[in-house]
C-alpha cells in the first residue's frame, strides 16, 4: 500500500508516546481495541487517514498529558495540506504557549535535493529521544569546529 508524500507526523508523535509510555504494538492493541496490524500500519506511516476514534482511544491508553496532546496535535497537523499548516497554530494545554509548536517542516529555501532529506531527519527527530540527543551532541560539535576553525 502507497502512502501519500506529505510527511506522516502521527506516526513519529505515535511512536514517541509509546516509547515514553513502554507500550508496544500488543499492549497498545489490546489497551484501545485497534487491530496489531492497524497499530503497526499507523507506526510505519501505512494508512490514508487515522480514523478519530482511534485517537481517542490510543491517548486515552496512554493516559492523555503532554504525549497525548502532541499525538493529538501532530493528527491534526497531518490533516492539513501542507501549504496551511503554517497558517494555523496547534496548542494544546499541556505545555506553555510555543512549546509545542514545530510540526511545520520549514525546507523553504533549502535546494531541492536536500528538502526531501530535510523532512526524513525532522521525522527521525521526532519520533526519538536518543535521535534527538545525538543531534545535539553533533550540532555542539559542529559549533566547536565552527569556532576553531573560523
Amino acid at each position: 500500500m502507497s502512502t501519500p508524500s506529505r510527511p506522516k507526523l502521527f506516526t513519529a508523535a505515535l511512536e514517541n508516546a509509546m516509547q515514553e509510555h513502554g507500550v508496544n504494538q500488543l499492549q497498545l492493541s489490546e489497551a484501545t481495541g485497534i487491530a496489531v496490524s492497524r497499530v503497526n500500519n499507523y507506526l510505519f506511516g501505512h494508512y490514508r487517514t487515522v480514523k478519530p476514534a482511534h485517537v481517542g482511544a490510543i491517548v486515552a491508553a496512554i493516559g492523555g498529558g503532554t504525549a497525548g496532546g502532541i499525538l493529538v496535535e501532530a493528527y491534526l497537523y497531518d490533516l492539513l495540506p501542507p501549504e496551511c499548516r503554517g497558517l494555523v497554530e496547534i496548542q494544546h494545554p499541556g505545555l506553555p504557549a510555543g512549546k509545542g509548536k514545530g510540526w511545520t517542516v520549514q525546507s523553504k529555501g533549502l535546494p531541492k535535493e536536500f528538502a526531501g532529506q530535510w523532512e526524513v531527519f525532522y521525522r527521525l527527530c521526532a519520533s526519538s529521544a536518543t535521535v534527538r540527543q545525538r543531534t545535539a551532541e553533533w550540532i555542539a560539535l559542529m559549533r566547536e569546529t565552527k569556532e576553531t576553525k573560523g
